[in-house]
């Protein structure tokens, strides 16, 4: 967006070189064609300007677009992170509770059978 900044600059003082221009040939001093050149390329500079400023207005839309995108994955991220996070704590307790079971069924076969 700076590349649209800096033509909007140089657009903009090219315009008021343009303006001094005109304003020191005089109408008298100059011939009415080439004021009639000058005004030409001013117009042509001011929808330039437009065309840039638009495409600028374009760009921050979408930036912004993209920001509350960004936003918005932050937030799932977290989310199943803290769900992984959670799932990890359930099979930790789960693991706790097969090697108890575990322990207990090795007891059990070491004493036998029991009649």
């Amino acid at each position: 967006m700076s590349d649209i900044s800096e033509l909007e600059t140089r657009i903009s003082a090219a315009m008021e070189r343009i303006g001094n221009a005109v304003g020191q040939l005089g109408i008298d001093s100059g011939s009415e064609e080439a004021v009639k050149a000058l005004e030409g390329q001013v117009l042509q500079l001011k929808e330039a300007l437009e065309t840039e400023q638009t495409a600028s207005a374009q760009l921050r839309e979408r930036i912004e677009a993209m920001r509350a995108i960004k936003d918005t994955q932050a937030v799932r991220i977290a989310e199943l992170e803290a769900a992984q996070a959670e799932l990890g704590a359930h099979q930790s307790a789960d693991r706790a509770e097969m090697d108890v079971i575990i322990t207990e069924l090795e007891r059990l076969v070491k004493e036998g059978p029991h009649a």
